[in-house]
C-alpha cells in the first residue's frame, strides 16, 4: 500500500495539473491519471464591456508520468476542453521533466526539486476566458521545496511550497506561487488545503471580451484558495475530489468555482 501512496502524489493546478510536489513514485513504475474538471463564473475584473450571463467551463484531461532514474520524474498530458460559445476541441499538449536534489525521505533535511515545463496550447481555445495559456508554445522552470512528517510506519503530515516563471513564444512572461498542507491517515484517506496564485505580467489592464484573443498581453492576477480530499482503494489507485474558488482577481476571471474529479492508477510494465 505504501508503495501507491508514493506513485499517487499528484496536487493538480488548475492552470497546469502536472506534479509538482517534491516526491516521487517508485522507480521504473507509472502513474496514469485521468481527470475531469468543471468551472463557472460570471464576471471578469477590468472586463469591457462587462458579462452579464455565466461563463461554463468543462476540462477533460489525461496524464502519464514515470520515475527513471530513481531521481529523475517524465510527465506528459493532454486536454481537451469545451467552454461557452466555444465548441468541443483540444485545449492543450504538455511534456515535464523534473530533477529531485534533496529527498527527506532518504535523511535529507528537505524535499528539492526543480523542473521544466513545455506546453503547447490550441490558438482556437485560448480564446476562450477560462483558458489560461499566454502563446501557442509556452515554457516554464519551477521549483519546490517541501519537509514530511512520520509516525511508525506512516508519514502523516507534509508541505510544500512552488515558485515558477514561465514565458510563451508571444506576449509577457508570467509569475506562479502555490502553497499546500497535506495530511495522510493511514495510507487510506488524504487531506488537502492549498493555495496557488498566477501573475501575467502584461502591460494592459482592460480585458477585450468581445475582441479576446487571450492572456498574453494582460497583467493578470489572482489567488485561489482549495480543500481535497482522496481515498485510496488498494491495487485500484484513488479517487480524488477537488474543490477551489477564486478569492481575488485583477483583470482575470472573479469569483470563480472549480469543481474537479480525478481518478489515478498506478502500474508497471516490468
Amino acid at each position: 500500500m505504501k508503495k501507491l501512496v508514493f506513485l499517487a502524489l499528484s496536487l493538480p493546478q488548475i492552470c497546469c495539473a502536472l506534479e509538482e510536489a517534491p516526491w516521487y513514485g517508485n522507480i521504473f513504475e507509472f502513474n496514469l491519471q485521468a481527470d475531469y474538471e468543471y468551472n463557472f463564473f460570471k464576471n471578469v475584473s477590468n472586463g469591457r464591456p462587462q458579462r452579464h450571463s455565466t461563463y461554463h467551463t468543462n476540462v477533460f484531461g489525461a496524464a502519464l508520468d514515470f520515475t527513471a532514474p530513481e531521481c529523475w520524474n517524465w510527465e506528459a498530458e493532454i486536454e481537451f476542453a469545451n467552454t461557452t460559445g466555444l465548441s468541443t476541441g483540444y485545449r492543450s499538449f504538455a511534456f515535464q521533466v523534473r530533477k529531485l536534489w534533496l529527498d527527506d525521505v532518504a535523511c535529507d533535511p528537505i524535499s528539492l526539486s526543480t523542473g521544466f515545463v513545455y506546453r503547447d496550447a490550441s490558438t482556437h481555445l485560448r480564446k476562450a476566458l477560462s483558458t489560461p495559456y499566454h502563446a501557442r508554445a509556452n515554457f516554464e522552470l519551477h521549483t519546490a521545496i517541501g519537509k514530511e512528517w512520520s509516525r511508525c510506519y506512516f508519514w502523516f503530515f507534509r508541505t510544500y511550497a512552488v515558485v515558477a516563471v514561465g514565458q510563451g513564444i508571444k506576449g509577457s512572461p508570467w509569475l506562479r506561487a502555490d502553497l499546500c498542507l497535506w495530511w495522510n491517515i493511514e495510507d487510506c484517506h488524504q487531506f488537502y488545503l492549498y493555495g496557488r496564485s498566477y501573475f501575467g505580467l502584461g502591460s494592459t489592464a482592460a480585458v477585450p471580451l468581445d475582441d479576446f484573443h487571450g492572456w498574453a498581453h494582460i497583467g493578470h492576477q489572482s489567488i485561489d484558495l482549495g480543500f481535497s480530499y482522496r481515498y485510496f482503494l488498494g491495487i485500484y489507485g484513488n479517487f480524488r475530489f477537488d474543490y477551489l474558488y477564486r478569492v481575488y482577481a485583477r483583470s482575470y476571471p472573479e469569483r470563480v468555482n472549480f469543481f474537479i474529479f480525478t481518478y489515478e492508477l498506478p502500474f508497471c510494465c516490468f
